[in-house]
């Protein structure tokens, strides 16, 4: 099993489209670079553009879960999760990437992918820095 640290190094650029299936006209496109500093850090750029027009009192995230499939080049991702508002109400989110490492081949992904579930705890979002904790599990994919 690999996470996404094996996968890439550290190195990679991302093309995430996120949509929200209760909100119709919000979809997300986030374009990213991602350079591992160290072992312990990253540096990432984001280019984000579209539309959001939901609720932004976000206090949390539950149900992250994402399938990886490979092509031997990319890294596919399919994503979905729930934004947890202040109020208790879930916002469903899905999304779609494409990852490609920068700096280095990526391995040949175990049988039919892997499925990675991630919990987040500690979620805390003031004015424009988040913080959080997560951990989570990687599993191969059997379809």
């Amino acid at each position: 099993m690999f996470n996404l640290f094996d996968l890439t190094g550290g190195n990679y650029k991302v093309l995430r489209t996120v949509k929200y299936p209760e909100l119709e006209r919000s979809e997300l496109v986030f374009n990213a670079d991602i350079k591992a500093v160290s072992e312990d850090e990253w540096s990432t750029t984001i280019e984000i553009s579209g539309r959001y027009d939901g609720p932004t009192d976000v206090v949390g995230v539950e149900g992250y879960e994402v399938v990886w499939t490979s092509d031997g080049k990319t890294l596919f991702e399919d994503g979905k999760a729930d934004l947890i508002l202040r109020s208790g109400k879930k916002v469903p989110t899905v999304w779609t990437s494409e990852i490609v490492p920068t700096r280095q081949e990526l391995p040949q992904l175990p049988g039919d992918g892997e499925l990675v579930k991630v919990t987040y705890s500690g979620f805390d979002i003031d004015k424009d820095t988040m913080h959080y904790e997560w951990e989570g599990t990687v599993e191969e994919l059997r379809k």
